[in-house]
């Protein structure tokens, strides 16, 4: 009878004290159960998709194709390359948006998404895509794939009908024969390298005319100064005391007509006397006065070619007088002073 008092106290009154001293355990709403159920239930409904962003396309131009996968924030996803999975599309660009989760602890759900631009070229009226993605484990990777969609192919070529009931799509030729387009001349850019060059001159000539125009300046009295030097050389080295009148007559008035475009000066119309006053120097006198006896006289002495030669020196002398007195005004646009 002790023994039976023990095994049912054992049985049946020892559990029922266990279960009163238990903690009392929250009890989670109802809505939260709905809405943890809800998220599971539509992850477990698609929670991979990829789909076209249009629903019809043209050769050559880009178009959308989106794709979105939401997993557990502990799942880390490899998202397809831009080269491989896309054929024969090709990748024009890939915007990647940063990862969005929602919600808490186990409910918490992250949605990765991107979307790739691409181009096609392909001449079939109805075209597919199904790319994967990939799920990083611990010891490998496991594929996942979207389902396949479809993109229409918008063409503006016409079709020719046979009948009422059937059409002939054209086809793409293989080969063809060139035509030759006519060029059209662009006016317009034309007109706008003009402006440009002109605008850019104009802009250089604000800033470097001064110097620009001393430097033409200098540039024409050296040229004008070596066509004096070689004729007025190329005279004197062919006299002799048959020509002696001739040449030194030519000499003379080369020399004079260029001293007078160098110094502004009307040396041509003035005579011996009144040049030996002008220039004030007693070389140049005798060096006329020798010119004039040549001239005049026809005697050709051992001073003759010495006295043109001097003559030479000077109008050297003068050049140089001149080109100095250029380099060294501030405005090139006034005259050098006389040689004299």
């Amino acid at each position: 009878m002790t023994y039976a008092i023990r095994l049912f106290f054992f049985l049946f009154v020892l559990p029922l004290s266990i279960r009163a001293n238990e903690p009392i355990r929250p009890t989670v709403p109802q809505s939260l159960l709905r809405q943890s159920s809800s998220q599971q239930l539509s992850l477990r409904q698609s929670p991979l998709r990829g789909y076209f962003l249009t629903d019809s396309v043209e050769i050559g131009r880009p178009f959308q194709y989106a794709l979105t996968y939401r997993h557990a924030p502990i799942i880390d996803v490899l998202f397809p390359d831009t080269a491989h999975h896309f054929a024969p599309y090709r990748v024009q660009k890939v915007t990647v948006f940063a990862t969005q989760t929602t919600g808490i602890g186990f409910d918490a759900i992250s949605r990765d998404s991107a979307v790739y631009t691409l181009v096609s070229f392909e001449t079939d009226s109805i075209q597919l895509l199904r790319v994967p993605i990939r799920i990083i484990n611990e010891v490998d990777c496991t594929a996942q794939w979207t389902l396949t969609d479809t993109v229409f192919l918008r063409s503006k070529l016409p079709v020719t009908r046979l009948d009422s009931l059937r059409s002939v799509l054209p086809k793409l030729a293989t080969d063809t024969t060139l035509v030759t387009l006519q060029q059209q001349f662009n006016y317009w850019a034309l007109a706008l390298g003009f402006l440009s060059i002109a605008l850019a001159a104009f802009l250089l000539y604000g800033l470097f005319g001064r110097t620009i125009r001393r430097q033409w300046r200098l540039y024409q009295l050296k040229r004008r100064h070596l066509a004096f030097l070689n004729e007025y050389n190329r005279l004197t080295r062919t006299i002799n005391s048959y020509t002696a009148a001739e040449i030194a007559n030519q000499a003379v008035i080369l020399w004079k007509s260029y001293l007078e475009r160098l110094d502004k000066q009307p040396y041509t119309s003035l005579t011996t006397p009144e040049l030996a006053v002008q220039m004030n120097d007693e070389r140049v006198a005798n060096a006329l006065r020798e010119a004039d006896l040549i001239i005049y006289g026809g005697t050709y002495s051992p001073e003759s070619l010495p006295a043109l030669r001097l003559l030479g020196e000077l109008a050297t002398n003068a050049y140089h007088n001149s080109r100095a007195s250029l380099q060294t005004k501030i405005d090139p646009t006034t005259e050098p002073p006389s040689i004299s």
